[in-house]
């Protein structure tokens, strides 16, 4: 035990329904290219079988990689499905709904030139506005003959990536509405109930904008989507001061989204966040979109953790940026961690946050209890399914603020009377967060098959499993947290000891039966 003095942290009991769990609803991959990979494939399996995302979302579904729009010496334009096809139909194999973003604008319809990413993908708005509008009822008619109406139906079509950002957009904001109108009067020539939405914005920007455009031009709009990182607070701080409170940033923006929503002329829009990971900065001179530690470190999956409870009943989706380091924004890096966005590595090895989705998505059942008076940045949820209890805690310290001495806090778990078995899984520095055991041995370029190995051994959480007997209504847990860290546990009935082979099989017979085999 450590030498920390024991927090007056309570639980405070709740009577709510199960967990909404938005972050579940997508996972992200950096472009539709990367799809095509198999070792891509198998670590979206390996996430599928450990949490299971329901979508996944990704850049660059009309690049010219994929090949979708084509044209002839004369001009004519013509389209290609195949890679397209293999794309969508990887995803749905496992389980994976695309979350559709419309974009990039392909070579044989842009207007310009301009490009971004390692990838060249194209920004531009059309040179020709009638054939945006063609591509998209074009894909979206054939989307419908492969897969079916009542499959496309759920499915979601968001218009284009942060066009308030002219990195990803280079026209104006009056051109981004009309993209988005002629894609809106596209899809819906299709059928009326596919599902298209926007601005997928940049830190919540364009919302009301695009919601007023539409309810004044009579435009389809479905749901809104936008994107937050936690070091946008300081984009948006410069070089002053935030006016958050500490850790305070990413609650208050998306309860802010929401409330602007639902006092908007279209209070019952879905609210989907596109884009967010764990990328922070203590202040405006630390921020980093190519070497934040975040991405890789436990603090990363504290966060996850914390955002995961904290704003699950603020939206629909929480889309998580990005699934895996097998990622091409720039080129992929061959080190085992590159603070790439990814929550595995290009190893397939899981980070922090990976971890972190693994044991939110072991809180089953309704919500039974919340923490309350609980020190900066710590937290957490109980929930019962039948007889069993689920709990995770989780202390994450915003970069902003000193150092803590961790939190520790004795807390008395709703349970079933009688005998139980206790689990806990602990992560934590070298504790289901590899990173920080990567940089203890000298960060190398390169592992042996053995040091993957013991990477692969360290990505899982501690685990620690012990009886209590004749326990009553609550069953008491130290909660003991070190900064960035954070525990999940399970309560459930001991179930009756396991019998002796001797007390169910007849174990002189079947040894009489091989004797006599062996002679034969």
């Amino acid at each position: 035990m450590s030498g920390r003095p024991v927090e007056s942290s309570r639980l405070v009991p709740v009577s709510r329904g199960p967990l909404r769990k938005p972050w579940k609803n997508c996972i992200a991959v950096g472009r539709a290219y990367d799809l095509l990979r198999d070792d891509l494939l198998v670590q979206l399996d390996w996430l599928q079988k450990e949490i299971g995302f329901r979508s996944s979302r990704f850049h660059a579904v009309f690049h010219d990689d994929v090949g979708i729009v084509k044209k002839t010496r004369d001009g004519r334009i013509y389209y290609c499905w195949n890679q397209l096809d293999k794309i969508y139909d990887a995803l749905l194999a496992r389980g994976l709904r695309p979350f559709v973003e419309l974009n990039p604008m392909p070579a044989a319809l842009a207007s310009s030139p301009a490009r971004i990413m390692h990838y060249n993908m194209n920004v531009s708005p059309p040179a020709q506005w009638e054939a945006w509008g063609d591509l998209v009822e074009a894909f979206a008619r054939h989307l419908v003959e492969r897969y079916g109406i009542e499959e496309i139906r759920e499915w979601n079509f968001e218009v284009w990536n942060e066009p308030n950002l002219s990195a990803f957009w280079s026209g104006t904001k009056e051109d981004y509405f009309r993209l988005y109108e002629t894609a809106a009067r596209s899809l819906k020539r299709v059928d009326s109930a596919l599902k298209i939405g926007g601005p997928a914005s940049s830190k919540a920007h364009w919302l009301d904008d695009l919601i007023m455009y539409c309810h004044t031009h009579r435009v389809p709009l479905d749901f809104i989507s936008t994107h937050l990182y936690p070091q946008d607070e300081q984009v948006e701080a410069g070089q002053g001061r935030s006016t958050y409170a500490p850790g305070e940033f990413f609650r208050e923006m998306f309860l802010g989204v929401q409330k602007l929503v639902r006092s908007s002329v279209m209070p019952d829009l879905p609210i989907h966040w596109t884009e967010w990971n764990t990328q922070s900065a203590a202040d405006f001179d630390g921020i980093t979109w190519f070497d934040n530690e975040a991405c890789d470190n436990a603090y990363g999956g504290a966060f996850v953790v914390r955002q995961g409870l904290e704003l699950d009943a603020t939206c629909e989706t929480m889309a998580f940026w990005v699934a895996s380091d097998i990622f091409e924004e720039h080129p992929i890096q061959p080190a085992p961690f590159s603070a790439t966005y990814g929550i595995v590595t290009i190893d397939g090895v899981p980070k922090a946050a990976a971890n972190a989705f693994r044991l939110l998505n072991r809180l089953r059942g309704n919500v039974a209890a919340e923490v309350f008076d609980a020190p900066l940045g710590c937290g957490g949820v109980v929930t019962r399914e039948g007889a069993v209890t689920h709990a995770l805690f989780y202390h994450c310290r915003p970069p902003s603020e000193k150092k803590s001495e961790g939190w520790r806090t004795k807390l008395a778990l709703p349970a079933s009377v009688g005998d139980r078995l206790i689990t806990c899984l602990f992560v934590g520095p070298e504790a289901g967060s590899p990173y920080e055991w990567w940089c203890r041995i000298g960060r190398p370029m390169h592992l042996s098959s053995a040091q993957l190995a013991a990477m692969r051994q360290v990505a899982e959480p501690k685990s620690e499993t012990w009886m209590e007997k004749s326990g009553g209504e609550t069953c008491e847990v130290m909660v003991d947290l070190p900064e960035n860290t954070f525990a999940y546990f399970e309560v459930r009935p001991a179930e009756s000891a396991a019998p002796r082979k001797s007390e169910w099989a007849d174990l002189k017979l079947i040894e009489a039966e091989l004797g006599e085999l062996s002679r034969a």
